[in-house]
């Protein structure tokens, strides 16, 4: 069984307390909606799940083990990240790049197996990337380099993904695909951990949701006890003139 168990944990940015005593634990194979305000803490807490950013205080157990006790090659054959933005674009093909998310299974200076190109060209079909294989990083849209990266991550195999905001780049009907791709994963067994924005969305793929709010996890259970228009009201401080559905729809009332 899966599972991601943070407890007490804090961390600052320049010695100031972003969060404190967080806990919450992520079990099994949870499609999880992680969602909040702008600087709730999402993109910070994903990072300390990946050992991206060192605790303050507290510690993150992945499969009943601390973080700390992996090494880097050993948990990344647990815990796939797809970043919101990638800062550097480096002089590669998009095959190259999805190449690279198989890095854990492979020896330093190992040539690709006729096995790796299997699996990258498996993941670039079903990223609808294959067309694009050799074209370069900096050649493309940033819906196509988004594409890329959950390719990349896709091709790590592990059981559990977390993606920072995967659809922001992305059209509507390339959204229904990556939501359809990272659904029939978790029906597979994955763990998805995915920032998102998009009530509607997140209500109809997403089997729980967690809902943070300021630094402090607010709500988190099965989403239709969480994404509820009353919880969804509160914790983005949506005032009476607007109108929120079970759905999640939210649109302002004419008038108010």
């Amino acid at each position: 069984m899966n599972s991601i168990e943070i407890e007490n944990i804090t961390f600052a940015y320049d010695k100031t307390p972003f969060f404190q005593n967080l806990s919450a634990t992520i079990a099994d194979s949870e499609f999880c909606a992680l969602m909040g305000p702008n600087g709730s803490g999402k993109t910070t807490l994903l990072k300390c799940i990946c050992g991206l950013l060192p605790l303050s205080s507290g510690s993150i157990r992945v499969n009943g083990r601390p973080i700390a006790d992996y090494g880097t090659t050993e948990l990344a054959k647990l815990v796939s990240y797809v970043p919101q933005h990638q800062d550097n674009v480096f002089d590669i093909t998009v095959y190259d790049l999805v190449m690279m998310g198989l890095y854990p299974y492979q020896k330093k200076w190992q040539m690709s197996t006729p096995e790796d190109d299997a699996v990258v060209r498996k993941m670039l079909d079903r990223c609808h990337l294959t067309h694009l294989q050799d074209r370069l990083l900096r050649e493309l849209s940033g819906g196509e380099l988004q594409r890329s990266l959950i390719a990349r991550a896709m091709a790590q195999q592990t059981p559990i993904m977390l993606l920072d905001e995967p659809l922001s780049n992305l059209d509507v009907s390339h959204r229904y695909e990556i939501m359809d791709i990272l659904s029939n994963l978790n029906r597979q067994g994955v763990m998805i951990v995915i920032i998102i924005h998009d009530f509607p969305m997140a209500i109809e793929y997403a089997t729980h949701a967690l809902l943070m709010k300021k630094g402090a996890i607010v709500h988190h259970d099965m989403k239709s006890k969480v994404l509820t228009p009353e919880n969804i009201r509160s914790c983005f401080d949506l005032g009476a003139e607007f109108e929120i559905s079970e759905d999640g729809h939210i649109r302002k009332a004419h008038g108010k």
